[in-house]
C-alpha cells in the first residue's frame, strides 16, 4: 500500500514484512534473535524504500542515545588543545567507529551554554551513547563521577586522585616529573627549577608532586620559589625561564609545560645571560616521539598521550559493542630520551589559532 508523504515508519516496515516492530528494531540494532532469512527480507525492504530510522524517536523510546560524544572539560583558552591533536583524535575516532556505522558528536564549548560549564550535558540530555572526555580535569571536578554513575561507556584522557575507579587513558605525569628531576640530580645538580603548567588541574598537581618527591628522596630539599606556574602563551614561557635562570644558583631547568616552545625557552635563557648546555642543563617535555624541543637540551621527556588515548578509544569501542563491561584502565609511562637531535620540531598550533 502507498505510504502517506512517502515517509515510511518502523510500523510500516513491520506490516509490509509481516513481522513485529520489535523484530525490525532488532535488525536495525544488529541484535540477535532474528533468523537470517527474515533479517534479509527486512533489510531488502528497507533498502528498496530508502527507510532510515528516526534517531530522536529511537533515543526517546528505547533509551538508545544518538552518537559517540567528545566533550572538553576545560575552556580552550585555559588549556588549549593543539590542532594536530584534535585532527588526530577525529581521524582515530573515524578509523575506530566508522565501520560500526556510528555517529560522532563534539560538544565544543559547554562552558558557553549558561549551565555552569557542565561538560557532561551530552550524557544528561541523552545525546551521547558513549563519551570521551578530552582534556585535563580540575582538581575539584565532580562531573566525571556523575558520568560514571550514569552508566554509559566513557573514557577520560585525564585522571583524578579522588576517583581512582574512573575510566581513564592517560600518561603518568608524576612519573615524568620524577624521572626528569632524578636525571638532573644524577648529573650533579641540586638547584633544579621547574616551569609548570596546568595550575588547578590534576596534571599540574602530578608534575609538582613528582618533582618534589625526587628532590626530597635525594635530600636536595624542595624550594617552592623554584616552581613557576605558566599558561600557554609564549611570553609567559620566556618570562618564567628568564626569572628562574636569573638566579645563578639554578643550574638546571625542567620545562614541563608541554608547550614545545623552544624559541621562547631560548629567549628566556638569553635574557638571563645563560646558555643551555653550557651553564645550565635543560629537560624539555614533548608530545612527539623522536623529536627535540631544543637541540641543546640534555634530555627530552616524551609524553605518549596519543598512544594512551588510542588504546583507550579501542577499549571504549569494545565496551560500546558489549565486548567488555569494565571501565578503561590505561596508564602509559613517559619516556626519558637523552639522545641529541640536530633538528627542532616547530611549536604546535593551538586549537582555533589564526592561520598565517
Amino acid at each position: 500500500m502507498p505510504i502517506k508523504d512517502g515517509r515510511w515508519t518502523i510500523h510500516d516496515i513491520a506490516r509490509e514484512a509481516g513481522v513485529s516492530a520489535k523484530t525490525v528494531s532488532r535488525v536495525l540494532n544488529r541484535q540477535s534473535g532474528v533468523s537470517e532469512t527474515v533479517r534479509g527480507r527486512i533489510q531488502q525492504l528497507m533498502d528498496r524504500v530508502g527507510y532510515q530510522p528516526h534517531i530522536g524517536a529511537r533515543s526517546l523510546r528505547g533509551h538508545m542515545n544518538a552518537c559517540i560524544g567528545v566533550t572538553m572539560p576545560a575552556m580552550a583558552g585555559e588549556v588549549p588543545l593543539s590542532q594536530e591533536f584534535l585532527l588526530w583524535l577525529f581521524g582515530y575516532l573515524y578509523q575506530t567507529f566508522s565501520s560500526r556505522g556510528e555517529y560522532l558528536g563534539f560538544d565544543l564549548n559547554p562552558h558557553a551554554a549558561g549551565d555552569g560549564g557542565d561538560y557532561g550535558r551530552g550524557v544528561w540530555q541523552r545525546l551521547f551513547k558513549a563519551c570521551i572526555v578530552a582534556g585535563p580535569l580540575r582538581l575539584d571536578d565532580t562531573v566525571l563521577r556523575r558520568i560514571h554513575d550514569f552508566g554509559v561507556p566513557y573514557m577520560a584522557t585525564g585522571r583524578l586522585d579522588g576517583f581512582p575507579e574512573a575510566s581513564t587513558a592517560t600518561v603518568d605525569y608524576e612519573e615524568g616529573a620524577y624521572q626528569s628531576t632524578k636525571f638532573l640530580l644524577e648529573r650533579g645538580h641540586r638547584r633544579i627549577a621547574l616551569i609548570k603548567a596546568f595550575s588547578g588541574f590534576q596534571p599540574g598537581l602530578e608534575r609538582r608532586r613528582g618533582y618534589r618527591r625526587a628532590l626530597e628522596e635525594a635530600g636536595a630539599g624542595y624550594d617552592p620559589a623554584l616552581v613557576i606556574p605558566v599558561n600557554f602563551e609564549s611570553h609567559n614561557i620566556t618570562a618564567a625561564a628568564h626569572r628562574l635562570l636569573a638566579d645563578r644558583t639554578v643550574t638546571a631547568l625542567i620545562d614541563s609545560s608541554g608547550t614545545e616552545d623552544g624559541a621562547s625557552l631560548r629567549e628566556g635563557a638569553r635574557r638571563a645571560c645563560r646558555v643551555p648546555g653550557l651553564d645550565f642543563d635543560l629537560v624539555a617535555w614533548t608530545y612527539v616521539n623522536n623529536a627535540a624541543v631544543l637541540t641543546e637540551a640534555a634530555a627530552h621527556v616524551w609524553l605518549p598521550v596519543r598512544e594512551a588515548a588510542a588504546q583507550g578509544i579501542t577499549d571504549l569501542a569494545a565496551w560500546v559493542a558489549g565486548e567488555r563491561s569494565e571501565p578503561v584502565r590505561v596508564l602509559y609511562p613517559p619516556v626519558l630520551d637523552t639522545r641529541r637531535f640536530s633538528v627542532e620540531e616547530p611549536k604546535p598550533r593551538r586549537l582555533f589559532e589564526l592561520q598565517e
